[in-house]
């Protein structure tokens, strides 16, 4: 493999701050480009709701436990790490903009300032722009190009996916993991890191989507010809899965979870099958024991994968993005382990669903990141690692995102 990216330490880490989990990953890197999972750590996330930092002790402490975790196998110490972000406050569109091509021929000044354009738009006082992803260009308003260096004409007009996310949010991860004793080198928008660890070269060219069910939100996007194309954060996910079982069968949640990892599935004819099945749940303090039936829980399950996909289908229909999803839907994260959801995904949305594992061209994954709840970790090493084909852009300005990530590398990648 070639490295897109000057490494300077032999070493390259990922912190994935999850809602239910935090997961750390070191990888070492060789000169030929080519690397090895050496450390992996992993402890359950507080201090988090819907993805959002919430309480920043709790989160330190989890942060801490992951990091020494894998620190120890890998024998090395930490200095900084790539971090996801998502949660409810990351909002995303698309914007354009146009310039007059400078001597008629598009030079990489040009294509500067039409990305500088089309980013130029109002965004909330409390929103700063994370990621500005190039979708297509225009010359002379011909048929969209993904490369337009080099094209003659007067006029240039580029399309690009612009996300945003709360400022609050991104300067608490940041203090999280500098409280933990960790430097931030750069912040991923983690269905990005998802899809760059699950989509395969042809899904992404031919146009798929990819969805991450994760424990406090469902990030959703779509990619065509190669480029991201739409992207959203659903609020709803493995853990309102776990509340919907705990509210409805009168159990504790910790009880439901247990119940939801051994017994759930939203498939029908699974559901059939644990008709008059019951388990017995301890409910603790004295509590007693209650008899739970299978599929009444089951059902539980159903009615909320059922309200992921309809807003999914709804999105769908509305924006009219179906048709840039001939591959079909990859589903990830934790809640892509749910029995039955690729079933129901598929008939739903009419389109061939999969499930998604990271994948690489090396042989080090360990089995235990061989399974959707690792694909967030998972795809911000290959980002950190430039192992990835998304191109990417961000205007290195004084903005206060720029004062906030000072300490961070910069964000202005190579533009092909």
């Amino acid at each position: 493999m070639n490295m897109k990216k000057k490494l300077f330490n032999d070493y390259i880490t990922a912190i994935d701050i999850g809602t239910t989990k935090i997961v750390v990953l070191i990888s070492t890197v060789n000169s030929d480009g080519s690397f090895e999972i050496t450390g992996v750590g992993q402890s359950p996330s507080y201090g988090l709701k819907k993805g959002v930092v919430v309480n920043i002790g709790q989160t330190v402490g989890a942060v801490k436990k992951a990091l020494k975790q894998a620190e120890e196998m890998a024998g090395i110490k930490v200095e900084s790490a790539c971090v996801g972000i998502s949660g409810g406050h990351i909002k995303s569109f698309n914007s354009t903009g146009v310039v007059a091509i400078k001597g008629h021929e598009v030079s990489q000044s040009d294509i500067d300032r039409v990305i500088e354009a089309a980013k130029a738009i109002a965004i909330p006082q409390d929103q700063e722009i994370i990621h500005i992803l190039p979708q297509y260009f225009k010359v002379d308003g011909q048929d969209y190009v993904l490369d337009s260096m080099g094209m003659f004409g007067v006029r240039l007009e580029a399309q690009v996916h612009i996300i945003t996310g709360s400022i609050a949010s991104a300067q608490n991860i940041i203090k999280s993991c500098e409280l933990s004793g960790i430097k931030v080198s750069e912040i991923v928008l983690e269905q990005l890191a998802s899809a760059n660890a699950v989509l395969t070269p042809f899904e992404k060219e031919m146009g798929a989507g990819i969805l991450d069910i994760g424990g406090g939100t469902s990030d959703f996007a779509i990619y065509k010809d190669g480029r991201i194309r739409y992207s959203k954060v659903i609020p709803i996910a493995g853990n309102h899965f776990t509340s919907d079982l705990a509210l409805g069968l009168g159990i504790p949640t910790s009880k439901a979870e247990d119940i939801k990892k051994r017994f759930g599935t939203v498939s029908l004819d699974k559901i059939l099958c644990l008709q008059n099945k019951t388990e017995d749940v301890d409910l603790g303090f004295d509590g007693g024991v209650k008899s739970i039936e299978l599929s009444a829980a089951s059902e539980i399950l159903r009615f909320r994968a059922e309200e992921i996909f309809e807003i999914i289908f709804d999105d769908l229909l509305e924006m009219r993005l179906k048709n840039l999803m001939p591959a079909g839907l990859v589903l990830t994260g934790g809640g892509g382990l749910l029995d039955g959801i690729q079933e129901i995904a598929s008939k739903r949305l009419d389109m061939p669903v999969r499930i998604g594992i990271p994948q690489c061209q090396t042989d080090s994954i360990p089995d235990l990141l061989r399974s959707p709840a690792y694909s967030t970790g998972f795809g911000l090493l290959l980002h950190s690692m430039g192992l990835v084909d998304g191109k990417e852009f961000f205007s290195g300005d004084k903005s206060t995102i720029g004062k906030i990530f000072k300490k961070m590398k910069s964000w202005i990648y190579d533009f092909l």
